[in-house]
């Protein structure tokens, strides 16, 4: 029997889309709260756990940590993760084109693996994002809470 599409890591081991799918809410509310506070910029998720092979990720919790890091930050940031200078150019205009109401740009760190997105067409704004977590404090507080600031 094949485990669900919720139970796999994914194809090539590729588990960022579900870990994103999962947490949306939360980048989303990270993404607008940054860019109302700070500009333009992109949502850091650097994943703590290791990835297992099978995992349920409608009830395994994974530990990450999220932050924004705004536009004139960004390079610097990219520069420590030792990206290759054409992902670094893709990423800074993303960041410099994209429309903070309707997009994220999100990297996420983990498993040895880095991971770039630009989050279109999405279901939900970030500011609806930011709204729904505001109403539902308690239910996101503890994970939002453990957020630190990326260098």
């Amino acid at each position: 029997m094949r485990p669900t599409n919720d139970l796999w890591r994914g194809n090539f081991d590729y588990w960022q889309n579900r870990f994103i799918q999962h947490n949306l809410l939360t980048i989303g509310y990270t993404a607008w709260l940054g860019y109302v506070n700070q500009g333009r910029g992109m949502v850091v998720c650097d994943v703590v756990d290791a990835i297992p092979p099978t995992i349920d990720w409608r009830i395994d919790t994974v530990t990450f940590h999220q932050a924004f890091i705004p536009q004139f930050q960004s390079c610097t940031y990219m520069q420590a993760l030792e990206l290759e200078k054409t992902a670094v150019q893709a990423l800074l205009e993303s960041i410099a084109t994209y429309d903070p109401a309707q997009a994220i740009v999100v990297l996420v760190t983990g498993d040895g693996a880095v991971d770039i997105n630009l989050l279109q067409n999405l279901a939900i704004s970030p500011a609806n994002c930011y709204e729904q977590v505001r109403r539902r404090w308690a239910e996101f507080q503890p994970d939002l809470n453990t957020q630190r600031r990326c260098p």
